[in-house]
């Protein structure tokens, strides 16, 4: 009887409402799977002094061809902090955010331009244009990198208000904090679509990984689920 019931109401019901469920339920149970790649891309070699920088957890800025970095079909801020730190940055902090170590001189200024403190370059008789150098130059990644930056908000002052070296103040608030994006993205300490401004800046704070994305959407779906299956049960029970 009771099922006999069920039935006579449920025939009555708008067909609307069935859509509406079979919907919902698709939701759920029809979730793109992921795809598999036909066929693996093998692993570049490494090498030697590239294996070494990985061990000290740098990570690769700038490829060792050193082509101009290119804008990608919808950038987010971090990679307009790309140029500025090719153009600027990495003469001194380097192509792996090492700082400017003697390899980094070596392999990227060349034999003649090694040394950077030599007579008319960057010692104390310089050019009349040019600037006298500090000798040490931190990283910028690694392990213990800008280790009394605690969050993006000093990070960006550092880099707006004393970078760069020879001629501190000149970079633009935008470029200023593309630089802070761009370094703490390739530190793993904010994601990639992340925008910084003065106001959440001191939320995100270096040292810390940044926080593991979650998925929404198999919530989202049962939430949807729930109030259809409960509209229909409100529904029948009027009807």
């Amino acid at each position: 009887m009771g099922i006999h019931v069920w039935y006579l109401k449920s025939a009555s019901m708008p067909a609307g409402l069935f859509v509406l469920a079979a919907m919902a339920f698709c939701l759920v149970a029809c979730r793109p799977a992921p795809t598999a790649n036909a066929q693996s891309t093998p692993e570049p070699t490494l090498a030697p002094y590239q294996s070494k920088l990985i061990e000290q957890d740098l990570v690769e800025l700038v490829t060792n061809d050193f082509l101009s970095p290119v804008l990608p079909e919808d950038p987010d801020q971090a990679d307009y902090g790309e140029e500025p730190y090719y153009l600027i940055c990495m003469a001194c902090h380097g192509d792996w955010g090492q700082g400017l170590t003697d390899e980094w001189r070596e392999r990227g200024f060349g034999d003649e331009s090694a040394n950077c403190w030599q007579s008319q370059c960057h010692g104390s008789n310089h050019p009349e244009l040019g600037f006298k150098l500090i000798k040490t130059i931190p990283p910028v990644l690694g392990y213990g990198s800008m280790g009394r930056v605690s969050n993006a908000k000093e990070l960006y002052k550092v880099i707006y208000e004393t970078m760069p070296w020879w001629d501190p103040g000149s970079l633009s608030e935008a470029e200023a904090w593309g630089l802070t994006a761009y370094l703490m993205r390739a530190r793993g300490e904010i994601h990639a679509d992340t925008s910084l401004n003065v106001g959440n800046a001191p939320i995100y704070r270096l040292h810390n990984p940044a926080p593991e994305l979650v998925d929404e959407r198999p919530g989202v779906a049962a939430l949807l689920v729930t109030l259809t299956i409960g509209m229909i049960a409100f529904v029948w029970r009027k009807s």
